[in-house]
C-alpha cells in the first residue's frame, strides 16, 4: 500500500510490463506464431505491441491456451478409444493411388464424431454459400483424398498430404506464355501479408487491383471488410475482373485438418466463380519458409505448408483455374526459402518481391480476346 500511494505509476508500469511479457510468452506458438522476435535486438513484449498493430487483442493468447488445453482433456478422456493410426511417412504404397471417378481407394480412417465444436465452428464460418451448384468447366474430376487426417495429425496440426501430386502432375501438364505488364491491368489479387509485399514493393498495383491484408485467411476472405475498398464480394460486384489471384494459407497452418482447409477453398473458388462466371482463377501455392524456421517450428514448417499446396493443387483444371507454384523461383535446391531472400524467415524482403512479379509473367493465359 506505501508502495502504492508513493509510486503509483511505477506500479502500474510494472504489473503491465508483467502482463505483456507472460501474454507474449504464451502466445509465441499460438497468435503470435508469425511475428519475429530477436530479443538480443528487442524487448519480448514489443510481441504484444506488434500483434495489436495486425489486430491481435492480447486477450486471444488466452483463449488459444484454453482451447489447447479442452482439446488436451479430451485427448486423455477417450485415448483408450481412439488408435493409434498411421502417419504419412507411413502410408502404404495402395493409398499413393490416385483416386478415380469418384470413389476412394480406402477407407476414411476417421470417426466425424471425433471433431471438436471448435473445429465444427471453423469450417461452418468457412462455408460459403452458392444458390446452385456451379456448372464450370470439368468440376467433376476434382480429386478425392486418398484417406482422412488422423485424430493424432489433428491434435498435433500436421497437415497431412493425403492428396497426393495428382494435381500438381495435371497442372504442369498446361504450357503458360509469357505475357507483359498490361496483361494485369483487369486482375484482382487476394492474399495476406506476402501479398501486401508484392503489392508494396513492385509496380503491379500500376496495374492490378489488390485486396490483401496481414493475417488474413480462407476462412475469412468473404466476411474481411477491407480498409477503404469494402467487402471482396462488393469489389466483385463493381469490378471486372478477368483474372484473379489467390495466396492464402500460410496464416491457417495451425487450424483444422488438410480436408478443412480444401473445404473452404473450394467454397471460395466457388464464389469467385459466380460472381466472376468470365474471369480465370489463379490459385497460388504458398510460399515455403526458411529452412531454420522450417526445422525448428512444429506448425509453420514446408512439410505442412506442401500438404496443402498439393491439396489445393487438385482444385485447378487447366480450362479456367489454374494452380501455379512460385516456390519454382524462390527456393533453394532443397525448396526453402532462400536465406538471402527473406527477413524474417516467412516474408520476401522488399526488393525479392520483383522475383515473384517476373515468375507471374511466364505464367500467362492468353484470352481469345487477347
Amino acid at each position: 500500500m506505501r508502495l502504492l500511494k508513493k509510486a503509483p505509476l511505477f506500479l502500474i508500469l510494472l504489473i503491465s510490463g508483467i502482463f505483456f511479457f507472460l501474454t507474449a510468452v504464451l502466445g509465441r506458438n499460438t497468435v503470435y506464431a508469425q511475428i519475429p522476435l530477436e530479443p538480443e535486438k528487442q524487448p519480448v513484449l514489443s510481441v504484444v505491441f506488434r500483434g495489436l498493430k495486425e489486430g491481435i487483442h492480447p486477450l486471444q493468447v488466452f483463449d488459444s491456451e484454453r482451447m489447447c488445453d479442452e482439446v488436451q482433456k479430451e485427448e486423455v478422456s477417450e485415448s483408450a478409444e481412439v488408435k493409434q493410426e498411421e502417419t504419412v511417412e507411413g502410408m502404404p504404397e495402395q493409398a499413393k493411388i490416385p483416386v478415380l471417378n469418384g470413389e476412394s481407394q480406402q477407407k476414411p480412417i476417421v470417426d466425424k464424431e471425433a471433431v471438436t465444436k471448435v473445429e465444427e465452428e471453423e469450417i461452418q464460418a468457412a462455408v460459403i454459400p452458392t444458390a446452385e451448384p456451379v456448372p464450370y468447366s470439368i468440376k467433376n474430376i476434382r480429386t478425392e483424398p486418398l484417406r482422412e487426417s488422423t485424430r493424432e495429425e489433428y491434435l498435433n496440426h500436421i497437415s497431412a498430404d493425403i492428396y497426393g501430386d495428382t494435381g500438381v502432375l495435371r497442372a504442369a501438364e498446361y504450357a503458360f506464355e509469357p505475357v507483359t505488364e498490361n496483361y494485369f491491368d483487369d486482375a484482382l489479387f487476394i492474399g495476406d501479408s506476402r501479398t501486401v509485399g508484392l503489392r508494396d514493393y513492385t509496380d503491379l498495383s500500376d496495374h492490378a487491383y489488390f485486396l490483401c491484408e496481414t493475417s488474413l485467411t480462407i476462412q475469412k476472405v468473404f466476411t474481411r471488410e477491407f480498409k477503404g475498398k469494402g467487402t471482396l464480394e462488393e469489389v466483385l460486384a463493381a469490378g471486372d475482373f478477368g483474372k484473379i489471384y489467390l495466396m492464402l494459407g500460410i496464416n491457417e497452418l495451425g487450424l483444422g485438418t488438410t480436408e478443412d482447409y480444401v473445404a473452404s477453398y473450394t467454397a471460395v473458388i466457388d464464389r469467385i466463380h459466380e460472381l466472376e462466371p468470365e474471369a480465370l482463377i489463379f490459385i497460388q501455392a504458398n510460399m515455403h519458409v526458411a529452412e531454420e524456421k522450417s526445422k525448428t517450428d512444429k506448425i509453420f514448417n514446408n512439410q505442412n505448408i506442401e500438404a496443402r499446396n498439393r491439396a489445393i493443387a487438385t482444385l485447378s483444371d487447366n480450362i479456367q483455374v489454374f494452380y501455379i507454384d512460385v516456390n519454382e523461383a524462390v527456393s533453394d535446391e532443397n525448396g526453402y526459402l532462400k536465406d538471402e531472400y527473406t527477413y524474417d524467415k516467412i516474408h520476401l524482403l522488399g526488393r525479392y518481391n520483383d522475383i515473384w512479379k517476373q515468375f507471374l509473367l511466364t505464367k500467362g493465359v492468353k484470352t481469345k480476346s487477347e
